[in-house]
């Protein structure tokens, strides 16, 4: 009987205390992954489960029969499939959108819709669609009102999103090719939840973090996206004018002079009118200064 549930126990990479326990050595073996991805601890756990009725009823019967009546089990298999494949609660089968970008209600979110209307999209070499997604749609839309009122965007469509509701994050990732992350702090907003959950579904991913700890965290994941093909791309264009000009003075020196670039130091300025941080900026900082200063 057990050797018959194994199989979806191993599916994922936790087990769940659900309405009947599990064989103790399919529990040893779920539990030698010391790492069980934030996602997945999240959607495994026995409050979402029991969400999902019945995927529970088609176990507690499995369990009454150990396994002995195929109908139960041919049920319990669907359902589990379902439930794997998050089609009993997602309303999503398909990419709908290239790209979704998420946390559009805050001040980075604000500048990343500038940057849209200014410059991508008139710039643009192809097509592409996206849409928009945060913890209040009204709020996301006031933005998106005030930057593509008169445009061809004007009605950009708007997903609502919130790591405290699984279901949602399901939603926005199922729905895209790309989810660019713009809700920061990311250490203080449990942004490795979707980074996971773009992993599991396989949608790639982009955040503007610039928060070392932070990616050191997300790193963990590095193993499953190679599994599942995805990318993952913490820290997007973070210091790359500086890379990129240390890159090429090096190359410049070496054709030049023949001499290999041993070191390199770079100073950077920053002006306008009223040069400073934004706010997104000074709330990672807050965050960062109240870590361990285990990364230097």
């Amino acid at each position: 009987f057990w050797l018959k549930l194994k199989p979806f126990w191993l599916k994922s990479s936790c087990c769940w205390a659900g309405p009947f326990p599990l064989h103790q050595g399919i529990m040893d073996e779920i539990e030698r992954e010391q790492y069980v991805p934030p996602f997945q601890k999240k959607y495994f756990g026995a409050d979402m489960m029991s969400k999902y009725e019945p995927l529970v009823e088609a176990m507690v019967k499995v369990e009454e029969t150990e396994g002995a009546d195929d109908e139960a089990f041919k049920s319990f298999e669907v359902h589990w499939d379902r439930f794997m494949d998050f089609s009993w609660c997602s309303q999503w089968d398909g990419k709908k959108y290239d790209i979704v970008f998420y946390g559009m209600s805050g001040y980075t979110g604000y500048l990343m819709m500038e940057y849209l209307k200014r410059s991508t999209l008139k710039r643009k070499k192809e097509d592409f669609t996206f849409a928009f997604a945060g913890r209040s749609v009204a709020k996301v839309a006031e933005m998106r009102d005030r930057e593509f009122a008169g445009t061809e965007w004007e009605d950009t469509p708007i997903l609502t999103a919130s790591f405290d509701d699984v279901i949602s994050i399901i939603d926005v990732v199922k729905s895209a090719r790309v989810v660019v992350n713009c809700a920061g702090p990311y250490m203080l907003t449990e942004g490795e939840v979707l980074v996971d959950a773009c992993v599991w579904c396989k949608t790639d991913y982009v955040d503007i973090s610039m928060e070392v700890p932070w990616t050191l965290r997300v790193k963990e994941l590095h193993r499953y996206a190679l599994d599942a093909g995805v990318m993952i791309v913490p820290s997007c264009a973070g210091n790359a004018y500086s890379d990129l000009g240390v890159m090429l003075l090096a190359k410049k020196i070496r054709d030049d002079f023949g001499e290999s670039t041993r070191s390199a130091i770079c100073y950077c300025q920053g002006g306008g009118r009223a040069p400073g941080s934004s706010g997104g900026t000074l709330r990672t900082r807050a965050a960062m200064t109240n870590l361990d200063k285990d990364v230097a």
